[in-house]
């Protein structure tokens, strides 16, 4: 697999971070990041993937993975979720949070990527995504691009809001916009 697909891969990873809390078309998916796959139709499936050398590799590609994982981004989101949240108790996020980690919740997530990751790519392919995660860039990457992220996603939502808040007062004095 070439670095372009790695980057394209990790793009997707982060766009699906965004995903999550994103407004819905009725297709279910945001209809920015729908322009940008396409037609692509990916098919969720909970049931328990096949137990064979694909599914192998890509839990082993998973774990290799490490801090870039969905594992994190489900722990970021209950951990942003419960510090919101002022009616539930601590405890009731330890148990949501211990069950999409252990529970039966987590079993059907991992079925989903497992499922997911066998509709994309090829016995091949995952090979490659694991030596590229074996490498220094790849194991640096990781850590990176989430920093990045995580920097990036702060910066443009006050990029968005200050935006929106001139567009307002544009719109409420009359201003049109000049092209």
């Amino acid at each position: 697999m070439n670095q372009g697909k790695v980057i394209i891969l990790l793009i997707v990873l982060c766009l699906i971070t965004l995903w999550v809390a994103a407004q819905n078309n009725s297709d279910g998916m945001p209809a920015a990041f729908q322009s940008l796959i396409g037609d692509l139709k990916l098919k969720v499936d909970t049931t328990t993937p096949p137990e064979d050398s694909l599914t192998k590799k890509i839990r082993i590609f998973r774990a290799e993975r490490g801090s870039l994982s969905f594992d994190t981004v489900i722990k970021y989101q209950i951990e942003s979720q419960q510090s919101n949240d002022t009616k539930r108790p601590k405890e009731y996020y330890l148990n949501l949070l211990d069950e999409c980690q252990h529970g039966y919740a987590h079993h059907l997530i991992e079925n989903i990527l497992i499922n997911l990751y066998r509709q994309c790519f090829t016995e091949k392919e995952v090979d490659q995504l694991v030596e590229f995660y074996k490498t220094s860039v790849g194991k640096r990457m990781m850590i990176d691009i989430l920093m990045i992220t995580a920097t990036a996603g702060t910066a443009i939502q006050q990029i968005v809001k200050v935006t929106s808040e001139k567009i307002d007062q544009k719109v409420k004095t009359g201003e049109k916009k000049n092209n």
